[in-house]
């Protein structure tokens, strides 16, 4: 199971580069039980999660993404995890109505990470200011080196409930919504089937919706 090194809680707790906890944690746990295999946890950079899986040698699926982002040929499960993408903007400037009125501002991103719907939205006049991850954009704004920033909505709102967003901020924008899917290597041990199959009993029987709840 690759974790992207980027994520944060509630996504993951990376600590000296093993997963602890978390959604991908304990998702890839409970998957791991209803098809019988052991889970053995890789942390990677983002830029080389879709050459991993292409591989499938070192590296047979990551949950919670989207097609979007891995475009190579991989095997896609059933969507099962409702997430978004949010354009948070510090109080300091006055609070945009629509994505395009932060158009040709620069926008804290995280290396890495496609804003496909973003992109195609302002088109030229979407400007990245990457940062490692969500903790490091909020330092962005807090330091005023941008006025915006674009956040994972479970990520930002997991902070904002344990008051761990260092300045104020007008409501966020919800730019994009999406239920996330888990990407399966082609050359993967775990067929398509297991892993559909299991993902359907989890939502069924609400072991899913209890380990989201875990994390609220």
């Amino acid at each position: 199971m690759l974790v992207d090194s980027a994520v944060q809680m509630p996504q993951a707790l990376i600590r000296d580069e093993q997963v602890v906890d978390g959604l991908q944690h304990d998702i890839a746990l409970e998957i791991g039980r209803r098809v019988g295999r052991a889970v053995r946890f890789r942390v990677v950079p983002r830029r080389r999660v879709d050459a991993l899986l292409l591989a499938g040698d070192e590296a047979d699926l990551i949950c919670t993404y989207l097609p979007a982002w891995l475009p190579g040929p991989l095997q896609w499960s059933r969507p099962f995890l409702d997430d978004g993408e949010l354009l948070v903007t510090a109080r300091r400037r006055a609070p945009p109505q629509h994505l395009r009125d932060a158009a040709g501002q620069p926008i804290g991103t995280i290396a890495g990470f496609e804003y496909t719907q973003v992109a195609a939205e302002l088109g030229a006049g979407f400007v990245r200011d990457d940062g490692p991850n969500l903790e490091g954009l909020l330092r962005k704004l807090a330091r005023g080196r941008v006025d915006h920033a674009l956040v994972g909505r479970s990520s930002f709102e997991y902070l904002l409930r344990r008051g761990e967003v260092p300045l104020p901020l007008h409501p966020p924008l919800l730019v994009t919504h999406w239920r996330a899917s888990c990407a399966l290597s082609p050359h993967a041990s775990l067929t398509l089937a297991e892993l559909d199959a299991a993902l359907a009993a989890m939502q069924a029987d609400a072991s899913l919706a209890r380990i989201v709840d875990r994390y609220r």
